[in-house]
């Protein structure tokens, strides 16, 4: 093996290694106040009482130094609040290191299929924005399940209020019966007020982890409730109403511009896809689109069209209700 065969043997360990680190923090951190106490740590003071294998003493003052540099370049917070609203059990260095890990690994897979380093470069470039593209998804995947929730959580709340709970104890009630996210967001709320934030201000939180219309509408009435009084129950009942037929119309929109957001996305990725996989199979032929002359219009024009095509159907399709 020569001295370029051990190299590559060496990276491609070191990859594995860590994506086998961050697979582990995955599995071994299920405590929600974990989370609460990374992203808020400015305000909140949770218990850490993780259970499961656990990294070493070593391991651990890496992790946080590297996670002091982080936050010092103003990354830290925003990368641990998005895997907070993905729902992923992992730190902003951890994340960190797992993406490297992968482009690396990614890069080292498309250099061994053509040996070219082009393909090496169109595959770490693939492999650095997946998991990315990962997290987005799990962000959106989680919204969507939190609105569909939104009117049988507001319908509790309401029967707990009238029931003689107080606001925070119907909370509280909602975030031991609701299935998640809508019981897990909800039981950061009451963890938060019970560490001492005020509502208003943990209720903001949710309503910047979710990102939801009708829950900054029905969050808006709490706290306006909150000042000037009132029934706070009937109120809800009004605005649950007003969010289920919202949340039906917007379902009928759905159902008929299903087909127009496939044929949308399909015609996105399509060229994408088969771009790389033709740099991957044979990139000495791909990169003749490439060359400088005429033929660079091709690939120019090609993604300019995409682009201008994509953002013209969701424009059509893009129905406010």
């Amino acid at each position: 093996m020569g001295l370029m065969g051990f190299v590559v043997a060496c990276l491609v360990g070191l990859a594995i290694l860590a994506i086998f680190v961050g697979v582990l923090s995955i599995i071994s951190r299920d405590d929600i106040s974990d989370r609460m106490q990374e992203v808020f740590s400015a305000d909140l003071a949770a218990d850490t009482g993780g259970s499961g294998p656990q990294l070493s003493a070593n391991s651990k003052l890496s992790l946080k130094l590297l996670d002091k540099k982080l936050q010092s370049r103003g990354l830290g917070h925003a990368l641990s609040a998005n895997l907070m609203q993905a729902d992923l059990k992992l730190t902003a260095t951890e994340y960190a290191l797992l993406v490297l890990s992968i482009t690396v690994l990614g890069a080292l897979l498309g250099f061994s299929i053509s040996r070219h380093p082009v393909s090496a470069l169109v595959a770490g470039t693939i492999s650095f924005f997946g998991p990315s593209v990962f997290v987005t998804w799990r962000k959106m995947k989680r919204r969507r399940q939190f609105a569909d929730q939104l009117v049988d959580v507001i319908t509790q709340i309401v029967g707990s209020l009238r029931s003689g709970y107080s606001l925070v104890q119907s909370l509280d009630t909602v975030s031991k019966q609701a299935p998640n996210p809508a019981g897990e967001e909800f039981m950061r709320v009451v963890r938060e007020v019970q560490l001492g934030l005020p509502l208003s201000v943990a209720l903001a939180h949710l309503a910047e982890r979710i990102e939801n219309e009708d829950l900054v509408m029905v969050i808006t009435a709490i706290n306006v409730n909150q000042q000037i009084g009132g029934n706070l129950a009937q109120i809800l009942d009004t605005a649950a109403e007003t969010i289920r037929e919202r949340v039906r119309i917007k379902r009928e929109i759905q159902v008929l511009t299903a087909q127009q957001t496939i044929s949308g996305y399909v015609l996105v990725f399509l060229p994408i896809v088969l771009g790389a996989l033709l740099m991957l199979i044979n990139p000495t032929y791909q990169m003749q689109l490439f060359t400088p002359g005429i033929t660079l219009c091709i690939p120019t024009g090609a993604g300019l069209g995409i682009i201008v095509g994509f953002f013209a159907m969701r424009r059509i399709i893009d129905i406010e209700v």
